[in-house]
């Protein structure tokens, strides 16, 4: 009888947590279907007015490509930087080992506004002026530790006996690391990815310092609700979230089909 209580108590608490954390975004998305232009919630009314409104707006539309565009490169960059640096840390031992795993990790204790601020001093001493290259080292730079932590992690696990057992039988060191090791690895570096593209997609601390006439999309819609009070950011804030959801949703089911589902017919 007390553990049955103490379960119901657990699932309270459990209850309680998830309708604290789905609040906000149920009334984030109803302001957002608010049909006037006042941010009230419960919506007096429901509309997609302000939804239709993010077209109209050129600096939203432009901004989340470049948005997409920075997310979709530095996870891409940062994972290939530290599947090969994970390579030389895990299978490999000389000096200073120690150190470029240090190095790696070292945005992640640093504040962001730290590196945006360093970036931007590092860029106007040597007259280089804000562009789409040096955003995309930037979040290279910040999603980095990420990538790295992961995919370490997952090399780590990863027996280098069926490696060898390849090379043994002629396959050469790329092709046995290919076609051998990355599969075994290959849920690590999808979710190095993942991580590396949630990170630079959200990213605003660091972003703000090197944004030109360009913006990424966390700094416009800072810039926008500084000068604008409609629910035009509540319905761009919701359709990130919504998206979320979804590419989570995605994630977890390929991971499922393709991981656990090859298992089970082996």
């Amino acid at each position: 009888m007390p553990t049955r209580f103490a379960h119901f108590w657990i699932k309270i608490a459990g209850a309680a947590l998830l309708a604290m954390l789905a609040c906000p975004l149920i009334i984030l998305i109803g302001v957002s279907l608010n049909p006037g232009v006042e941010q009230l919630f419960p919506p007096s009314g429901l509309s997609l007015r302000w939804y239709f409104n993010l077209a109209n707006r050129d600096g939203f539309v432009a901004a989340t490509r470049l948005t997409l565009l920075l997310a979709l490169w530095s996870a891409l960059a940062s994972v290939v930087i530290a599947t090969l640096a994970g390579i030389a840390i895990v299978r490999y031992r000389f000096p200073g080992r120690d150190l470029v795993l240090t190095l790696l990790l070292s945005p992640l204790i640093v504040p962001q506004v730290v590196v945006g601020m360093a970036f931007l001093i590092t860029l106007s001493a040597m007259g280089i002026f804000s562009s789409v290259l040096t955003l995309a080292i930037l979040h290279v730079v910040i999603t980095l530790p990420f990538a790295t932590r992961v995919v370490v992690a997952a090399l780590s696990g990863a027996s280098i006996r069926l490696e060898e057992a390849a090379r043994s039988l002629g396959a050469t060191p790329a092709k046995a690391f290919l076609l051998v090791t990355l599969p075994l690895v290959r849920s690590g570096v999808i979710a190095a990815a993942v991580f590396a593209f949630v990170v630079s997609f959200e990213n605003f601390t660091a972003s703000q310092f090197l944004v030109w006439d360009r913006t990424t999309l966390p700094v416009e819609l800072y810039t926008y609700v500084q000068t604008e009070n409609d629910p035009t950011a509540a319905a761009i804030s919701s359709l990130i979230v919504l998206s979320a959801i979804a590419f989570v949703v995605a994630f977890n089911g390929f991971i499922s089909r393709h991981m656990f589902g090859s298992g089970s017919r082996k």
